[in-house]
């Protein structure tokens, strides 16, 4: 049976379709697979029943010429007789007929046809720009209010690209039309940025996203969402990577000063939690180690790859796929699937990342495949002096440009005195990378997991962007530092200032 046309020709009304056909605006009006059924059924049985009404009324006037033939120029009344039950018949079996088809016409009218009031009700498209929103919807929908918005549209570069293609940023879909062009959809530059900065904040999936926001097709949205990462991505690479503390080595010796004043400062240590005894600590006379920043490894749960079966039917298998890639993402360390990150942060809060790579790895293998330590002895070659990154007692190496905490080895004397209170002064300031990630996972809720349980990443086929993802968030949690100072975390241990956000997102 050939489809139903858009619209009814008697009435001009729009004909109800599938949902998967159409936008998320006009979903509302479409049917189910269920009701497409019925429709189908119902449109088949009104084309049979017209079909038998029109046989049956072709076939009376043939029939009524002969019962008059028979009945004045032969004179056979007992054939005409029959000729006349015949005919009787075809008219009852028409006037059936015709009236099922009008039944099930009406009823495929007043179920299938959208009354012109219930189409204009449709919710129009929104197309959200940076004035339909105040700065108070803005601080609430993205953590930045308008201004700060503005400044980080222009550093993306998406004006640029949309002024290519008569102000749009065409994506493409992946299919061509029958000319054999690339099908693309075309997005403004503010609402796609809008977008993504909206769900990094909420964490929102698309289909939340249309419906509460921004409206449209949660599939036209996830294509956008695919692109804005891997453009973001490849864009600031060599910024929110390790490749970004070139920009930062002159200040190396800026960043030890800071690390070395605040160890400086005298802090409370709690002696006894249970009586509630506490003690001040002077601060160190100077930092012991020639460090410019701190290194650490955080881990972020991720839905357990290829976990579903493997076809859309009752009984059907594993993936074949699942045993080798849930061992490759499960850690005994967190009993969870996850992928890991190398962060190393700066006094000025900025923090660049290696990875993420799986989080079956310890923090060493990490360390080894970034080679940061052969990276920073190579960008300060020329320094006169030589910095590195301090790391928890885990980077225990014994490598150049890392080190950790004194350490007591087996056989070796205990730690000293004055060894354990350098050790306890450091990691008050080695706690700011702590206040970092927890600065990540509150500012953005696409990686908060005990907002939503588990993190929005998924490393299955169809969306194999959870790294960028990730990466992406750590880009702006960058951009928030930048923009809110060296207090961004609540935490000012350094008064250290951050970069100006135009110099930090330079090319």
């Amino acid at each position: 049976m050939t489809p139903a046309p858009n619209r009814r020709q008697r009435t001009g009304n729009r004909r109800r379709g599938t949902k998967c056909h159409r936008s998320r605006l006009q979903r509302h009006l479409q049917l189910s697979h269920a009701q497409v059924g019925f429709m189908a059924t119902l449109q088949h049985e009104c084309l049979y029943r017209g079909g038998i009404a029109l046989i049956h009324v072709l076939a009376i006037p043939p029939l009524a010429l002969l019962y008059a033939h028979l009945r004045d120029n032969i004179g056979d009344e007992a054939s005409a007789a029959a000729i006349n039950v015949f005919i009787n018949y075809n008219i009852a079996c028409w006037i059936e007929s015709f009236n099922t088809h009008r039944i099930c016409e009406r009823l495929d009218y007043i179920l299938h046809d959208i009354p012109p009031e219930e189409h204009q009700a449709a919710q129009p498209s929104r197309n959200i720009r940076f004035n339909s929103w105040d700065d108070h919807t803005c601080y609430i929908k993205t953590t930045f209010d308008k201004h700060k918005l503005l400044r980080i549209y222009r550093c993306f570069g998406l004006e640029d690209i949309a002024a290519q293609n008569n102000g749009y940023i065409r994506i493409p879909t992946g299919y061509l039309n029958q000319r054999g062009v690339p099908c693309v959809y075309n997005f403004h530059p503010e609402e796609l940025f809008l977008y993504f900065m909206t769900r990094m904040k909420t964490g929102n999936d698309h289909t939340q996203m249309c419906d509460d926001i921004f409206g449209g097709s949660e599939k036209r949205w996830s294509l956008a969402w695919r692109w804005i990462l891997f453009y973001l991505d490849e864009r600031y690479k060599n910024i929110i990577g390790h490749q970004g503390l070139l920009r930062f080595v002159d200040d190396f010796p800026r960043f030890y000063t800071a690390i070395q004043q605040k160890v400086q400062q005298s802090y409370v240590h709690d002696e006894d939690e249970h009586n509630n005894t506490h003690e001040e600590t002077s601060g160190l006379a100077f930092l012991p180690f020639d460090i410019f920043g701190f290194i650490d490894c955080s881990i972020d749960r991720i839905n357990r790859p290829f976990s579903g079966p493997a076809g859309d039917y009752e009984g059907a298998g594993r993936k074949p796929e699942y045993p080798a890639a849930q061992r490759a993402f499960y850690t005994g360390f967190k009993k969870l699937h996850g992928i890991k990150v190398e962060t190393v942060f700066l006094p000025n809060g900025i923090s660049t990342i290696f990875g993420p790579v799986s989080a079956c790895r310890s923090d060493i293998p990490v360390l080894q495949m970034s080679n940061l330590n052969e990276f920073l002895v190579r960008i300060q070659i020329h320094n006169q002096h030589e910095y590195s990154a301090l790391g928890d007692s885990a980077y225990h190496v014994n490598l150049r440009c890392i080190c950790s905490y004194f350490k007591r080895y087996a056989g070796q004397q205990p730690l000293t005195d004055h060894e354990r209170r350098c050790n306890r002064a450091i990691k008050k300031a080695r706690e700011s990378i702590e206040y970092s990630y927890g600065l990540l996972s509150k500012l953005f809720h696409i990686c908060s997991s005990s907002r939503h349980n588990r993190l929005r990443l998924r490393l299955a086929k169809e969306h194999p962007y959870a790294i960028e993802q990730l990466r992406a968030a750590h880009l702006l949690c960058n951009i928030y530092v930048c923009l809110n100072g060296e207090k961004a975390s609540g935490h000012n241990m350094f008064c250290c200032r951050p970069p100006v956000l135009e110099d930090y997102l330079t090319l």
